[in-house]
Formats: structure tokens, sequence, C-alpha cells
């Protein structure tokens, strides 16, 4: 998984051990406040998964433990976080919250929420399309509150999504499962 937003760059590159289990390695280099970039080994974990009749919901956890470097220096860090989701055919909906200590250089806790409409159903093959709205909020970065309508593209097994937050920054995402 590739992320681009307004609050930095995040590469993450993740092995499912089995349905519920999976580890990695997760890069972030922050921007938008103190510019550093933590390095960690990553765990995932299943917590929950509600298979309904029209719709999925799901409680994902994830954590690293390694460093955050700064300004030349190596800096332990940690950070964990949830992220809850729910989804049809037609709509989506997630929220997600992550705490990450970097030392002395940032201790913060962030919020993402996301809704998000498809405009037609297709059918397994098909390319799908999401028109989505994200709303960030950053205590320790420069913006705060920054919300961002981008559309979401999902084929076989690639993700893509982009959009231009209020505050003029480019995101751009990108999902490859193989």
């Amino acid at each position: 998984m590739q992320e681009n937003d307004e609050t930095g760059h995040t590469l993450s590159v993740d092995y499912t051990i089995d349905p519920k289990h999976s580890l990695g390695f997760y890069a972030k280099k922050e921007t938008g406040g103190k510019e550093f970039t933590t390095y960690t080994p990553e765990l995932n974990y299943l917590v929950k998964r509600w298979n309904l009749p029209e719709g999925q919901g799901n409680i994902f956890s994830s954590s690293g433990v390694g460093v955050a470097r700064y300004h030349d220096d190596n800096k332990f860090a940690a950070w964990t976080g949830i992220l809850a989701d729910y989804e049809t055919r037609r709509i989506f909906t997630s929220y997600e919250t992550r705490f990450m200590y970097a030392d002395d250089i940032e201790t913060s806790v962030w919020q993402r929420a996301r809704i998000g409409v498809a405009p037609y159903k297709g059918d397994y093959n098909d390319l799908h399309t999401w028109l989505m709205l994200q709303v960030d909020h950053h205590p320790a970065k420069d913006e705060t509150i920054v919300v961002t309508p981008l559309i979401r593209f999902f084929y076989g097994t690639n993700l893509a999504e982009a959009g231009v937050s209020n505050n003029g920054d480019v995101m751009f995402n990108w999902v490859l499962q193989f």
C-alpha cells in the first residue's frame, strides 16, 4: 500500500499469515508539521468481521515499534491504531484513529472519517467506482482539520484513490494485492 496526503508519504508492505493476521514493514515520511521518518515492522489484526446479507463490517488493529529519524538522529517510535468500517455495494463508511509516539519529536492522536457512495453497482469483474469524502483531524500538524473529496477505483486486486483537499494538497493512494 502506498499513500500520499497532507500528512506525508506512507509505504506499507504486508504478508497475510492467515485470515486474521498480517505482518509487514511500515515507513512514513511525516510532513505538515515536524518532518521525520518512521520505520517499523507492522502487525495487523482483524478483530471482528460481520458478514451480513447486504454488507460487511470490520474492525482492524495495527501496531508498530521501531525508529523515527529526525535531523540525523534515530529515536524510539511506536504507533497503534484501530479502523472500523461498514460497506454495502452502494455505501461505505469508516472511522480510524491512531496514536503515534516518537520520543521527543511527536506524541499525537489523529483520526479520520470517510463516507462514500457508489454511483452504480458493478458485477464481480467490473471496475467499481466510489465518490467519497474524507475528514482528517491531525492536532500535531499545521493544518489540524482537512477535508478531502476523492474518487476511488477498484478493479480486481488494484485500488486507486485520488483527491484534492480543501487546502489544495493532492492525495493519491494505491493498493495492490497479490
